[in-house]
């Protein structure tokens, strides 16, 4: 439920008492989402030769909304409220996910895989507007509950730079989308030991999730709806294969899942590794993220959204 609807839920001061803690429980744990995708300005970058801009749009997990305001959810709303969230105690940590993933290109901390084809990082360049990074607000996180989001379609360059942000220790739950290869025989992200050392890294790793953004064509907009999702949204993907009623595997995608259950199998601490689908994806301009509303949470009647 957004709490800007509550203004036009004329009624709400008028739940039960029980309801209303439940209400308010679930607009303050809400976890959200935090994707990172590719600024515009980056639209016209060589990502093997140049650093790219990337955005970031938060999501909540709940809704598929995107959250506008990128400040931790206000308790100044009653006293009720108030309480509630304050026996929540989430810690927001803020974050600007593109001044650091780019400045970790550039500034020669992030190691490049052998594989990888970007030229040596001192001779990598910024976008000319690279304000665009540097002066965006920053969001806030909290670790605990949030997940990260790598949705890019060149995502090699976003997954390595994490070897090196400031923030790479805080992470637990890591989405990576598997991006689409130029090459018949390229493996994305390429072999196990490079990705390996970058999830070492990421010392408070819990769950990895490896996306798929499937062809619309793959699936009918009514069996859509109907398909289970995880705290996030995502379709596990061999759910998806009966829904889409493919007999076979996407070839790219399981090799690469692959890559990623041997790095994680040669590590001294267990890290998940869950294989799901990103069905509620919508194809939007170039820089952008967006996802096909969650259905409205029904009580009693009354519809929430």
């Amino acid at each position: 439920m957004r709490m800007a609807a509550i203004g036009a839920f004329q009624y709400f001061n008028d739940l039960p008492k029980e309801l209303r803690m439940l209400i308010w429980e679930y607009h303050f744990e809400s976890a959200r989402i935090h994707v990172v995708h590719p600024a515009p300005e980056s639209q016209n970058r060589n990502p093997k030769r140049e650093a790219l801009l990337f955005n970031c749009t938060v999501l909540d997990s709940a809704t598929n909304l995107i959250i506008l305001d990128g400040r931790p959810p206000s308790s100044l709303i009653n006293r009720e409220a108030h309480a509630v969230a304050l026996s929540r105690k989430r810690v927001w940590t803020p974050v600007r996910f593109g001044k650091d993933l780019a400045e970790s290109v550039t500034s020669g901390r992030a190691r490049v895989p052998i594989h990888f084809t970007l030229v040596a990082s001192s001779t990598m360049t910024l976008p000319e507007h690279n304000e665009t990074c540097t002066q965006a607000p920053p969001v806030y996180v909290d670790w605990d509950s949030d997940m990260l989001y790598l949705c890019v379609s060149h995502a090699e360059q976003a997954f390595w730079s994490m070897r090196s942000v400031p923030w790479r220790d805080r992470v637990r739950k890591l989405a990576v989308l598997v991006p689409q290869s130029e090459f018949d025989r390229a493996i994305p992200f390429g072999p196990t030991d490079p990705i390996r050392e970058v999830l070492e890294f990421m010392t408070e790793l819990e769950e990895l999730y490896i996306v798929l953004v499937p062809d619309a064509a793959y699936v009918a907009a009514a069996t859509i709806p109907s398909l289970s999702r995880d705290t996030f949204g995502f379709v596990p993907y061999v759910e998806y294969l009966s829904a889409a009623g493919l007999a076979s595997n996407h070839i790219l995608y399981t090799r690469t899942a692959m890559s990623f259950g041997e790095a994680i199998n040669g590590m001294h601490r267990k890290i998940i590794l869950r294989r799901v689908v990103d069905v509620d994806y919508r194809a939007c301009g170039f820089g952008y993220y967006r996802r096909t509303p969650s259905p409205p949470v029904v009580v009693n009647g009354d519809r929430f959204s």
